[in-house]
C-alpha cells in the first residue's frame, strides 16, 4: 500500500457551542484564539499540509462565519460552504451535510480542535488500506487537558475497537481529525434513516466492527479541543509557547523582543481581570504628617511598651526562621476554651481569606456574600476565578437571610459572614447564622471587630458545626495592623486542610512576640477598648446631628453614616474632609444602595478634630444656613472646638 495524495478537507462548523459562548455571542467557529479565529487557524494548518479545498459545514450563526472566511487574506485554498439546517442534531449528520464532496478519500475535522501540522503529517502517512478509514489518536493520556470531556478509544492490532466518552478502559484519545472515504458517509446514511439521527462514533463504531477503521498515532504532536473557557485558555497558553502552529520548538513564531505588556497574556483571564486593593488613601495620609487617619479602621494607639520590647527582643534573633507559634496558638486557643490544634496564623485575617478562598474554591465556582460587606472576600474569589454571589442587605442594613438562602446553589463552595460587620457594624443573630450553618457548606464568621462591642463570640458554635471557621485579627482591637496577624478557629481536621494551601514561616517572630506579648497586656488593652467605645458613641452623637445624617449604631471601631437624606454627595463631602486634613471613607464601591461614609473612632482629640471638620464640609456644601431642622445646638459644646484637651 502506498500514501495517496489528499487533497479535500470537510470542516465540521455548524454547532452552537453553548459551553464555550457564555455572553459571548460571536459564533464558536470565529471566536479567537491569541487575536485568530479558530477555523482560520484549523485552515492554515491544513493548509500546509497540501490540502487545497475545504468543504465548511455551517449551521448555526452559518451566514456570519461564511462571511468571515471569504474575506480572510490568509486562506489561499478554495473554499465551499454547506448549510446544515439539523445542527441541532448529532455531529455525523453535519458530516452528511456535505456528503456530495465525500467521493473520494479525504480529511475530516472538528473546527474547534486545534493541532499542530505535524498531527496532519502523521495521519496522512498512516499506512491504511483503501476504502478503509483512519483516526489520529493519542496515546499520551496524561496530557489530555480535559480528560473528562475528551472521546476514549479503546485499540486493537491499530484498529479501533471501541470508542465513546465514557469508556472506562481505553488506550488512546481522539484528537477530532479523521481520513475518512465513502464508507463513512454509507454507515451515517443507514443510522440517520433507522433512528433519524447519528453521530461520528456511532458510524466509526459500524466500520470499526468490520475492522475497517484504523489509528494513526500522533506521537507527541500538540493539540487540544477547545470546546470550554478553561480550554480556551489553555489553547492561548499553547500559542504563546509553541507559536501558531504548534510547533516543536517553544517559542516558535515569538517576538524577537520581548514586550513588558505580553507577560500578562500569560496569567489567565480571572487574575487578568482582578482589580489590585487600591491603597491610594494610605498614600495620600502617609505623604501628610497632619492627616488624621480617619478612614482605615486602625487603632488610633502605638504600641504599649510591652509590646515593644518584645518586638526588639525578638528582633535580635532576625537571622533565623521563625517558629510555627506553638505558642500563640496555645494561648490564643485557651482564651477561646480550645486548644492550638484548632488554630491556624495568617499574616493578617487577609491572608487566611485567601488561603480559604484558594482551598475550597475553582474557577466557575461561587462565593455567597452580604453585602455591602468587607471587599477582600469578592477580590480574593475573582483571583482564583470564582463568582462571588453577592446578596444585598435589607433597607435597614441587616443581613437578608431568606434571599441568602436563596443564593445557594450547587455551585456555592463558600459563604462569608462578617460579624460585626464592616462596614455596617450589625451583628448576625444566632438563629440566623445556625440556618446558614446547617446547609453544611464551608462558613467563614469573620471577627475582625468582635472585641470592639458588646456581644459574645460564635466560637462556641464550631463544637457542633465542623463547616464553620472564625476569623480573628490583631489589626483592630489590639492595634497592631501593621504586625500582620491574624487567625482562624477551626475544626482541627479543617486547619490541617487549610495548612496544606498556607505558605510555610508566613508570620514573623517579630510579629509572634509582639502578639504574644500584648494578649499578656490585659489592663492597657481594656483601657484602650473604654477609650474606643467613648469615642464611637461620641461620633455617632454628633454627627447625627447633622440635617440629613443618620449614624448607623454598630460594634465597630467606625461609625457608618447614612447621608442621603442630606442632599450632599459623598464623595464631595471626603474632599473637603481632606482639604481639612482628615482622611475618612466613602463607600460608593462597596455594593451599597444609598450614600454612605466611614469614620474611623479616634482618640478623643481626634474625634473632635473630625466633627468640627465634618461641619465645616457641610457648611461649605450647603452654605452658612446648616439647618432646616434646627437640631444642631445654638452654643457649639466646648469640645467640638478643638480648644479642649
Amino acid at each position: 500500500m502506498t500514501q495517496r495524495r489528499v487533497t479535500r478537507a470537510i470542516v465540521l462548523a455548524a454547532g452552537m457551542g453553548s459551553r464555550l459562548r457564555g455572553g459571548d455571542q460571536t459564533p464558536k467557529p470565529l471566536r479567537e484564539v491569541a487575536g485568530v479565529p479558530l477555523l482560520v487557524r484549523v485552515l492554515r494548518t491544513l493548509q500546509t499540509q497540501g490540502i487545497r479545498e475545504a468543504v465548511i459545514v455551517t449551521g448555526y450563526q452559518g451566514d456570519q462565519v461564511r462571511t468571515a472566511l471569504v474575506s480572510e487574506p490568509s486562506i489561499a485554498m478554495k473554499l465551499r460552504f454547506v448549510q446544515n439546517d439539523r445542527y441541532e442534531a448529532k455531529n455525523g449528520v453535519s458530516l452528511l451535510a456535505a456528503a456530495d464532496y465525500v467521493d473520494g478519500e479525504c480529511l475530516l475535522t472538528m473546527s474547534d480542535h486545534l493541532y499542530s501540522p505535524e498531527l496532519v503529517r502523521r495521519l496522512l502517512a498512516a499506512d491504511v488500506p483503501e476504502d478503509a478509514c483512519a483516526l489520529a489518536v493519542d496515546y499520551d493520556i496524561e496530557r489530555c487537558f480535559d480528560l473528562e470531556d475528551a472521546t476514549k478509544v479503546r485499540v486493537g492490532n491499530q484498529h479501533i475497537v471501541s470508542i465513546d466518552k465514557e469508556l472506562e478502559s481505553y488506550h488512546a484519545l481522539d484528537t477530532g481529525v479523521f481520513r475518512i472515504t465513502p464508507a463513512l458517509i454509507r454507515e451515517l446514511e443507514a443510522l440517520d434513516a433507522e433512528n433519524g439521527d447519528c453521530s461520528l462514533s456511532e458510524g466509526v463504531l459500524a466500520l470499526a466492527a468490520r475492522g475497517e477503521f484504523l489509528v494513526a498515532d500522533v506521537g507527541d504532536a500538540r493539540w487540544i479541543d477547545v470546546d470550554t473557557p478553561a480550554a480556551m485558555e489553555r489553547a492561548e497558553a499553547m500559542v504563546r509557547v509553541w507559536g501558531d502552529m504548534l510547533g516543536d520548538e517553544p517559542g516558535a513564531g515569538a517576538p524577537a523582543v520581548i514586550d513588558p505588556e505580553t507577560i500578562e497574556n500569560f496569567a489567565p483571564s480571572w487574575v487578568r481581570a482582578t482589580r489590585p486593593y487600591n491603597e491610594d488613601h494610605f498614600a495620600v495620609a502617609d505623604g501628610h504628617d497632619d492627616v488624621l487617619r480617619m478612614m482605615s479602621n486602625e487603632s488610633p494607639f502605638a504600641p504599649s511598651p510591652r509590646v515593644l520590647n518584645a518586638i526588639l527582643t525578638a528582633a535580635l534573633q532576625g537571622n533565623r526562621y521563625p517558629t510555627s507559634g506553638a505558642d500563640l496558638k496555645q494561648a490564643l486557643a485557651e482564651r477561646d476554651g480550645l486548644h492550638a490544634g484548632h488554630v491556624i496564623l495568617g499574616a493578617g485575617s487577609t491572608e487566611l481569606i485567601d488561603v480559604i478562598v484558594r482551598t475550597f474554591v475553582g474557577p466557575g465556582e461561587e462565593v455567597l456574600l452580604s453585602v455591602p460587606t468587607f471587599s477582600m472576600y469578592e477580590t480574593r474569589t475573582r483571583a482564583v476565578g470564582g463568582t462571588p454571589v453577592m446578596v444585598a442587605m435589607n433597607g435597614e442594613a441587616e443581613h437578608d437571610i431568606e434571599a441568602l438562602l436563596g443564593a445557594v446553589n450547587e455551585r456555592t463552595k463558600v459563604i462569608f459572614i462578617c460579624t460585626p460587620n464592616n462596614p455596617t457594624g450589625n451583628r448576625i443573630p444566632e438563629d440566623q447564622l445556625r440556618r446558614i450553618l446547617r446547609l453544611g457548606l464551608p462558613t467563614v464568621i469573620d471577627e475582625a471587630y468582635v472585641e470592639l462591642g458588646e456581644g459574645a463570640s460564635y466560637v462556641p458554635l464550631l463544637a457542633e458545626f465542623a463547616n464553620a471557621m472564625v476569623l480573628r485579627t490583631f489589626s483592630k482591637a489590639f492595634g497592631l495592623a501593621g504586625m500582620r496577624l491574624g487567625y482562624a478557629m477551626a475544626h482541627p481536621t479543617v486547619v490541617k486542610l487549610l495548612s496544606r494551601v498556607k505558605v510555610p514561616w508566613n508570620i514573623p517572630a517579630v510579629t509572634i512576640a509582639a502578639e504574644l506579648a500584648a494578649l499578656e497586656d490585659v489592663a492597657e488593652f481594656d483601657a484602650r477598648m473604654r477609650e474606643l467605645n467613648d469615642g464611637r458613641e461620641l461620633l455617632e452623637q454628633e454627627v447625627g446631628l447633622l440635617p440629613g445624617f443618620r449614624t448607623v449604631s454598630g460594634d465597630g471601631n467606625f461609625v457608618l453614616v447614612d447621608i442621603s437624606d442630606s442632599g450632599l454627595d459623598a464623595q464631595r463631602i471626603v474632599d473637603r474632609m481632606l482639604a481639612s486634613g482628615v482622611l475618612i471613607r466613602s463607600l460608593s464601591s462597596h455594593h451599597v444602595q444609598r450614600s454612605y461614609v466611614r469614620i474611623t473612632v479616634g482618640t478623643r482629640e481626634q474625634n473632635v478634630r473630625t466633627i468640627n471638620a465634618l461641619r465645616a464640609a457641610v457648611r461649605a456644601e450647603r452654605g452658612p444656613a446648616l439647618t432646616p431642622t434646627g437640631r444642631l445646638p445654638a452654643v457649639v459644646p466646648a469640645y467640638l472646638t478643638g480648644d479642649a484637651e
